[in-house]
C-alpha cells in the first residue's frame, strides 16, 4: 500500500496555500489533512489528526508559541516541521535550531522546490514504513549524496565536488569530524587524494561558488541567505540525507573509507 503523506498547512497567505494545496493534489502521494491561517491551538490539532508533516509560517502571531508547545510531543505524537518565513533573524534560527525545526526556508520558496522537499521525506516515509525495504545501502547512501549534489548543479567534473562528496559521507558517519574542519575533515581528504588541507578547502569553495551562481546566487528548498560555508554546507547536506533515509535508525553508517566511490 503506497504511504499517503499527509499535510497540514498554518499559512495566512491565501494565494500561496491555494497554489500550494492545487500542487500537492496533483502530485503522488500527498493528502492535505488541514488549512489554518492562525498558530493557536496546533498542538491540540496535531494532537487529533496526526499530520506527518506541518508547513507553518513564522510570521504568524503565536507561532513561536505553537512551536514550543509542539516541542513537548512524544517522537511518535511530533510532525515533520517544515517552517517558512520571510524574515529570519540570528535569535529565531537559534531558537528554531533548539526545537528541533526540521526544515527552515525562506520566503518567497517556489512551489515546485517545496514539493520536491515534500516528496523527499515521502520517500524516506515510505522508505521507514512497515514491510518497506530494508535500510539504505552504502549504494544507497552515496546516489543520494550525487542526487543531491546534482540538483544544486554542483560541477561534478572538478576536485571540489569530490571532496564534498567524501566530506558529506565523513559527516554522515561520524558528525564530530565537522566541529574542526581544518583539524580533521580536511587533512582526511587532503590524505586520500595526496594534496594539502588548504587545496582541499580551496576547491571545496569554488565547487560551492560555481553551484551557487548556477543556481542564481541562491540553494533552491534552502534557507542560506548567502553563499554557505564549506562547513555549513556539509553539515546541512549530511543531515538531510540522514533524515530522509532515516539513518539514525540504522545500526551502521558505512565507512566513508569502505571504496565506494569511482
Amino acid at each position: 500500500m503506497i504511504h499517503i503523506t499527509q499535510v497540514m498547512i498554518a499559512d495566512g497567505d491565501t494565494e500561496f496555500t491555494h497554489l500550494l494545496c492545487r500542487a500537492l493534489r496533483a502530485a503522488e502521494g500527498f493528502a492535505v489533512s488541514g488549512i489554518y491561517q492562525t498558530a493557536t491551538g496546533l498542538e491540540n490539532i496535531v494532537r487529533e489528526t496526526n499530520p506527518d508533516v506541518l508547513l507553518l509560517d513564522l510570521m504568524l502571531p503565536d507561532a513561536l508559541t505553537a512551536l514550543r508547545e509542539l516541542d513537548g510531543l512524544s517522537e511518535r505524537q511530533r510532525p515533520c516541521i517544515f517552517v517558512l518565513s520571510s524574515f529570519v533573524s540570528a535569535e529565531i534560527s537559534a531558537e528554531c535550531d533548539r526545537l528541533g525545526i526540521n526544515f527552515f526556508l525562506r520566503k518567497p520558496v517556489s512551489i515546485a522546490s517545496l514539493i520536491d522537499i515534500l516528496s523527499r521525506y515521502g520517500a524516506a516515509a515510505r522508505l521507514s514504513a512497515p514491510h518497506a525495504s530494508e535500510a539504505p545501502t552504502q549504494y544507497d547512501i552515496v546516489l543520494q549524496i550525487r542526487h543531491l549534489l546534482g540538483d544544486l548543479q554542483f560541477p561534478a567534473h572538478v576536485m571540489g565536488y569530490r571532496y564534498l562528496r567524501d566530506s558529506i559521507l565523513m559527516t554522515i558517519e561520524d558528525p564530530s569530524v565537522a566541529d574542526s574542519v581544518t583539524k580533521l575533515l580536511y587533512p582526511a581528504i587532503a590524505k586520500k587524494y595526496n594534496t594539502t588541507w588548504t587545496s582541499v578547502e580551496r576547491d571545496m569553495r569554488n565547487a560551492v561558488s560555481i553551484a551557487w551562481n548556477r543556481c542564481g546566487s541562491s540553494f533552491p528548498g534552502y534557507s542560506f541567505s548567502r553563499r554557505p560555508a564549506n562547513r555549513e554546507l556539509i553539515l546541512t547536506l549530511a543531515d538531510r540525507i540522514r533524515y530522509e533515509l532515516h539513518l539514525d535508525l540504522c545500526a551502521d553508517v558505512p565507512s566513508p573509507h569502505d571504496g565506494i566511490f569511482s
